[in-house]
Protein backbone atom coordinates (compact mmCIF):
# COMPACT_ATOMS: atom_id res chain seq x y z
CA UNK A 1 0.00 0.00 0.00
CA UNK A 2 1.34 3.25 -0.51
CA UNK A 3 -0.42 6.76 1.04
CA UNK A 4 0.12 10.29 -0.72
CA UNK A 5 -0.19 13.06 1.37
CA UNK A 6 -1.10 15.87 -1.39
CA UNK A 7 -0.36 18.84 0.96
CA UNK A 8 3.02 17.33 1.65
CA UNK A 9 3.67 16.22 -2.20
CA UNK A 10 2.71 19.63 -3.37
CA UNK A 11 5.41 21.46 -0.81
CA UNK A 12 8.03 20.64 -3.41
CA UNK A 13 6.29 22.43 -6.15
CA UNK A 14 6.79 25.90 -8.12
CA UNK A 15 4.65 27.67 -9.92
CA UNK A 16 4.61 27.15 -13.60
CA UNK A 17 4.14 30.77 -15.18
CA UNK A 18 1.76 30.26 -18.29
CA UNK A 19 3.44 32.06 -21.02
CA UNK A 20 6.75 32.56 -19.01
CA UNK A 21 7.60 28.50 -19.32
CA UNK A 22 11.00 27.58 -19.31
CA UNK A 23 11.91 23.65 -19.18
CA UNK A 24 13.59 23.82 -15.18
CA UNK A 25 10.00 25.43 -14.63
CA UNK A 26 7.89 23.08 -16.19
CA UNK A 27 9.78 20.02 -14.36
CA UNK A 28 9.49 21.61 -11.26
CA UNK A 29 5.54 22.59 -11.24
CA UNK A 30 4.49 19.62 -12.30
CA UNK A 31 4.85 16.18 -10.24
CA UNK A 32 3.35 12.54 -11.53
CA UNK A 33 2.37 10.78 -9.07
CA UNK A 34 1.62 7.28 -10.47
CA UNK A 35 0.38 5.84 -13.48
CA UNK A 36 -4.13 4.64 -12.72
CA UNK A 37 -5.31 2.03 -15.37
CA UNK A 38 -4.96 4.21 -18.35
CA UNK A 39 -4.43 7.44 -16.77
CA UNK A 40 -1.47 9.56 -15.00
CA UNK A 41 -2.42 11.00 -11.61
CA UNK A 42 -0.74 13.92 -10.74
CA UNK A 43 -0.22 17.28 -9.40
CA UNK A 44 0.08 20.71 -11.18
CA UNK A 45 1.02 24.15 -9.90
CA UNK A 46 0.53 26.96 -12.28
CA UNK A 47 -0.69 30.50 -12.75
CA UNK A 48 -2.15 32.18 -16.01
CA UNK A 49 -3.91 30.94 -18.84
CA UNK A 50 -3.19 27.29 -19.90
CA UNK A 51 -4.07 26.71 -24.02
CA UNK A 52 -7.08 25.32 -24.68
CA UNK A 53 -7.50 21.01 -24.36
CA UNK A 54 -9.09 18.02 -25.28
CA UNK A 55 -8.83 14.52 -23.92
CA UNK A 56 -10.87 11.12 -25.27
CA UNK A 57 -12.50 10.38 -21.59
CA UNK A 58 -13.39 12.27 -18.65
CA UNK A 59 -10.44 14.51 -16.32
CA UNK A 60 -10.94 14.98 -12.50
CA UNK A 61 -9.37 17.54 -11.04
CA UNK A 62 -9.56 18.38 -7.44
CA UNK A 63 -8.26 21.99 -6.49
CA UNK A 64 -5.74 21.40 -3.33
CA UNK A 65 -4.97 25.32 -3.03
CA UNK A 66 -5.72 28.28 -4.85
CA UNK A 67 -8.68 28.73 -7.37
CA UNK A 68 -8.94 28.23 -10.81
CA UNK A 69 -11.91 29.29 -13.04
CA UNK A 70 -12.34 26.09 -15.68
CA UNK A 71 -14.37 27.25 -18.61
CA UNK A 72 -16.18 24.64 -20.90
CA UNK A 73 -16.55 25.08 -25.14
CA UNK A 74 -19.16 22.93 -26.42
CA UNK A 75 -21.80 23.64 -29.46
CA UNK A 76 -23.90 25.57 -27.39
CA UNK A 77 -21.14 28.18 -26.33
CA UNK A 78 -18.53 28.70 -23.69
CA UNK A 79 -19.54 27.85 -19.99
CA UNK A 80 -17.46 28.98 -17.08
CA UNK A 81 -17.35 27.95 -13.25
CA UNK A 82 -14.65 28.85 -10.40
CA UNK A 83 -13.30 26.30 -8.17
CA UNK A 84 -11.67 26.53 -4.98
CA UNK A 85 -9.60 25.13 -2.50
CA UNK A 86 -11.17 21.41 -2.19
CA UNK A 87 -13.12 21.51 -5.19
CA UNK A 88 -13.34 18.81 -7.24
CA UNK A 89 -14.56 19.26 -11.26
CA UNK A 90 -15.37 16.52 -13.64
CA UNK A 91 -14.43 17.59 -17.14
CA UNK A 92 -16.22 15.77 -19.82
CA UNK A 93 -14.04 13.86 -22.10
CA UNK A 94 -14.39 15.41 -25.68
CA UNK A 95 -14.95 18.81 -24.82
CA UNK A 96 -12.28 21.36 -25.31
CA UNK A 97 -11.65 23.16 -21.71
CA UNK A 98 -8.71 25.48 -20.34
CA UNK A 99 -8.12 27.00 -16.92
CA UNK A 100 -7.33 30.66 -15.75
CA UNK A 101 -5.59 31.08 -12.48
CA UNK A 102 -4.82 34.99 -11.88
CA UNK A 103 -2.96 33.49 -8.93
CA UNK A 104 -1.16 30.53 -8.32
CA UNK A 105 -3.00 27.16 -8.29
CA UNK A 106 -2.40 23.48 -7.35
CA UNK A 107 -4.34 20.66 -8.82
CA UNK A 108 -4.60 17.29 -8.57
CA UNK A 109 -5.29 15.68 -11.99
CA UNK A 110 -6.81 11.95 -13.73
CA UNK A 111 -6.24 12.26 -17.05
CA UNK A 112 -5.48 9.88 -19.77
CA UNK A 113 -2.19 8.72 -20.75
CA UNK A 114 -2.79 9.41 -24.33
CA UNK A 115 -4.66 10.74 -26.89
CA UNK A 116 -4.59 14.02 -25.09
CA UNK A 117 -4.93 17.42 -27.75
CA UNK A 118 -4.05 21.12 -27.41
CA UNK A 119 -4.00 24.38 -28.90
CA UNK A 120 -3.73 27.94 -27.85
CA UNK A 121 -6.31 30.54 -27.50
CA UNK A 122 -6.23 32.15 -30.94
CA UNK A 123 -7.03 28.73 -32.73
Amino acid sequence: MIIYNLQDAAQSLTTIEIGKRTEDVATSGLKMLFPFGQHDVGLLRFQGSTPWEEHPNDEFLLVVEGETTLTLRTEDGETQATARKGDVLLVPGQVWHRQDAPAPVTLMFITNHDGNKHKHAAE
